[in-house]
């Protein structure tokens, strides 16, 4: 036999069926079971061929913003409570997210902006350029913003949420804005 596994399923099978059809059931039991691992090998080398085997690295965040915030021109918005941070990329202290392999990643930022402020300017950044922007118009109470992005990351790459440039002071509503990232 192939497999002990195999000596499993026709001792099962001889219990089963008493030995009177004992010998017809293991003939159709054997040959469904040679063609189903049959098929598992040939996907396996299927799989094998591809030369990209799927990655285990998980990498992941939620954070969340705690306090109200006035943001200057350019300022980084340090979403300091995190409530997932899977592979520790995310740093609460300086609102940056450092890529710890390279690969594809998502982010998204949902943000609020207080009932007495005018409106919200925000912009995500990787390194150094603008992947995405997002906006809090002014009017009646509160008002929401939001912007997300797929980009290709390398190792040490760093994505963060920040105030749009040139921009006067804008408030940031605490407890009702996040910052979320994970590796596709």
């Amino acid at each position: 036999m192939r497999n002990p596994y195999i000596n499993i399923l026709f001792s099962t099978v001889l219990l089963v069926y008493g030995e009177k059809d004992c010998c017809r059931n293991i003939g159709k039991s054997k040959a469904a079971l040679l063609g189903a691992i049959n098929t598992l090998q040939r996907t396996n080398r299927l799989l094998g061929e591809t030369g990209s085997p799927i990655s285990s690295i998980e990498v992941a965040f939620h954070a969340r913003l705690k306090p109200y915030i006035t943001l200057g021109s350019r300022q980084t918005v340090i979403f300091d409570q995190l409530i997932t941070n899977i592979g520790q990329a995310y740093n609460k202290h300086t609102g940056h997210f450092t890529a710890p392999y390279d690969g594809i990643y998502f982010f998204a930022c949902t943000f609020l902006r207080p009932y007495n402020a005018t409106v919200l300017h925000l912009q995500m950044v990787k390194n150094i350029s603008e992947i995405s922007r997002g906006h809090a118009a002014s009017g009646g109470g509160s008002q929401t913003g939001a912007m997300n992005a797929i980009v290709y990351l390398h190792k040490e790459d760093i994505v963060k949420v920040r105030h749009f440039p040139g921009f006067g002071p804008e408030i940031i509503h605490g407890d009702w804005s996040f910052f979320t990232g994970y590796r596709i």
